[in-house]
Parts: C-alpha cells; structure tokens; sequence
C-alpha cells in the first residue's frame, strides 16, 4: 500500500500515467498507513494535496504520525526597565508558520506555560523535549532546570543536585524507540578541570543518581560547558579535549571512549574544540575542518557505533558553502545540527550584526538560505537547537 502512495504522489506531481488509486482511500486508512511509513515520506506526502496535508498536520493524528526536524529553537533579548532577558523562540525550516494556531507545532514558541520564570534559556533538544536552565521571578538568584515538550506543553522541574563539585555541563537524553523516560545528565568537574563524575536523572525514579567517573584519570578528559552533545544507541557522547569521543549510557555502566583517527584531530580554542557532532539516520557525525586547510571541513560517521570504526564521508569547501574560502568555523560561521534522516548540515552565517540560518545538502551541493536570526547570536556558542516535534504523553501532565 505503501507504493501504492508513492505512485500517487508521483501522479499528483505530473510523474506518471493512469488511475489515481489512493483517490477513494478514507481518512482513517491513508492516515494508518502514513504512521507505518518514515517521518521524511510522511513530510513528502504533505504535497499530495491540500486535503492531504490538512490530514497530517490535523492535531488528532499527530501522535499516530512520525515527525521530521520542524526547524530550530534558539533565544532572543528583551530590554526591560530592569535589565534584560532571554527568551525562547522557534525558527521553522519551511520558512513559514501554518494557517490556524492548533496546526502551529509549537503554539507557543516564549514557552509561556512555564510559570514564574523571568528567564528562560534553552539548553538542550532531544527527540522533541527541550531542557531548559529557568530563572525564578522571585527570588531573583534562584533557577530551576527544566525538560518540556513544546508541542504538548508539559514539563518537568527537575530536583536540585545534592554534590560538592560544581557541574559543567547539562544534557538530555531522550529516544522514544528505546524507552519512554527521559534521562539528563550533568557532568561534574574538579577544581582543576577534569570530570569528577556524572549526575543521571531518570524519569522513571524521579531522582539522580551519582556515578564516578568512568573514562579515566586523564586531564584530556574534559568536557566544554557549551559544546554540543549527540544521543546514541542509548549514550549521550561528547568531544572530549583528548582527540576523541567520550560517552555514557543513561544507567552510568557503560562508559566508552572513542579514539579519533589522526587525520581527524581537531583544534581547541579559547570559546573551545572546532568541531562538531550530531546524530543523522541512526549514526554518529563528526564534523571538523581539516588539518592546514580551515577552508574544508571533513565529514565522518560511526557507521557501526559497536566497533567505533570512522568512515570518511565528504568534503566541503567554504567555497560550496559561502562562495568564497578562508572562512573561519566558529568566527564567522557556526555548524549547528544536522538533519536526523538525511545528509544535509544546517549552518549560521554571522555577518555585519546579523545572523543568517542556511543549510547544505551534502549529497546534492545544494545551498538554501532559510531565514534571518531574530536575534544575533551573543557568542558562537550559543544554542540554536534542532526541533523535531513529538506528541506522545512523556511527560507530566501541569494542564
């Protein structure tokens, strides 16, 4: 039946001859059979028709369907007579918002729903749940951590951690496949740095539980407060300061280290590692710019994540992504996701005060300036996180 859809498609667009035969379909069948098919044909199918599209993006079948990457939540500043705060905002990759506010996939883009914060500042996005570091209106020194789903518009405070060592880094973890809780994980540091352990809250208990380091003794095993993290087969991986790819699953048992290989080394800087990594098609990707040359960035995936075996993919020159090189990664542009079911990297351009959202698709060559930032970027490593909505009820119901 599937391929039966997909002819229809192609005939809509004028692709090929003879009897439409998903005209008579109902409803509730071509709605059934859309929740069996990948999130990127079900987006494709959008284009059907306009009674087709209504039907997908109808809220009551948004938990049947699979979703793709929406766009991205980022922050803007707003001046009051007191100072001035973050507030959250969504950029969508469609370049335009739907026609009736019970359509919009985040209806509300300031996360309003989240009472008594003055603040709100996006951390982290996972799966379709958005950690957040929230700052009280009252008093005004306190804040709470946050995990929300903006399309449903439930959350959760996440108690306080009870520990000594200051934590670094806070990240989610959260894949539906794999199991309804969600975990979020804070990194703990000495004083001089290196990681002490790591903090893992569970949705399942409620609490945190503390797990002393697992990668080591070593002084390259730390991790950048703002450096972006990946959710894999279960593990939330970091780029550690020691040329490779450090990891932890959500029980803190299992902790791996991932060794780069030599061509893949990667500068550190003050703001910290020119480097990136993301997660597309069930792979780990790693980004960087290569040795000598800062004008091309190489491409590599974990293909088996088991064997921790890296595979060249591309190389892409500033010239294909800006039309001209000498382009510096995190001065003048910042790698910022990449597409979770296809190779297309999405990418900020900072120039003269502003900040343009673009993507590359990789396959392709393609570039498609997506829109102008609502606000620029206060440094290179500010948030811009990817959106993909999910409707299930994860999360605590505060309605």
């Amino acid at each position: 039946m599937a391929m039966e859809l997909e002819r229809a498609t192609k005939k809509r667009c004028g692709g090929i001859d003879g009897d439409n035969p998903a005209a008579d379909l109902t409803d509730d069948l071509i709605v059934e059979i859309l929740s069996r098919l990948p999130a990127k044909s079900v987006c494709r199918f959008k284009c059907v028709s306009w009674r087709w599209r209504r039907l997908i993006s109808h809220r009551d079948h948004r938990k049947k369907l699979p979703h793709t990457l929406a766009g991205f939540i980022s922050h803007y500043s707003v001046p009051l007579h007191d100072g001035i705060v973050l507030m959250p905002h969504f950029d969508s990759i469609d370049g335009g918002e739907e026609d009736e506010e019970e359509h919009r996939l985040v209806p509300d883009p300031s996360l309003s729903f989240l009472p008594g914060y003055r603040t709100i500042f996006p951390k982290d996005c996972c799966n379709g749940l958005l950690l957040c570091l929230c700052c009280k209106n009252s008093p005004r020194d306190e804040s709470d951590y946050v995990v929300c789903n903006p399309a449903t518009q439930r959350w959760i405070i996440l108690p306080e951690i009870d520990r000594a060592d200051p934590v670094s880094t806070v990240r989610l973890g959260f894949d539906p496949a794999l199991s309804p809780y969600l975990h979020v994980f804070a990194i703990l540091e000495h004083v001089d740095g290196c990681v002490s352990g790591v903090e893992i809250f569970s949705l399942e208990t409620g609490a945190w539980s503390h797990r002393e380091n697992g990668w080591g003794d070593e002084d390259d095993h730390m991790v950048h407060p703002d450096a972006k993290s990946a959710f894999v087969d279960g593990m939330v991986n970091f780029i550690s300061y020691n040329s490779a790819i450090i990891a932890v699953d959500t029980e803190g048992k299992k902790w791996k280290t991932i060794p780069f290989l030599e061509e893949m080394t990667c500068e550190c800087i003050s703001n910290g590692i020119l480097a990136f990594i993301g997660q597309s098609q069930g792979h780990l990707y790693y980004i960087n710019f290569r040795d000598r040359d800062s004008s091309i960035l190489s491409v590599w995936t974990l293909d088996d994540y088991c064997s921790c075996g890296w595979s060249f993919k591309y190389n892409i020159s500033t010239s294909q992504l800006f039309g001209w090189t000498n382009m510096k990664l995190e001065r003048e542009y910042s790698l910022i996701a990449i597409h979770p079911e296809c190779n297309m990297i999405f990418y900020v351009f900072r120039d003269e005060g502003q900040n343009t959202l673009l993507s590359y698709d990789m396959d392709r060559g393609k570039v498609n300036s997506i829109c102008n930032m609502r606000d620029p970027f206060w440094k290179t490593w500010d948030p811009c996180l990817p959106y993909v909505p999910v409707f299930m009820e994860s999360l605590p119901d505060h309605a």
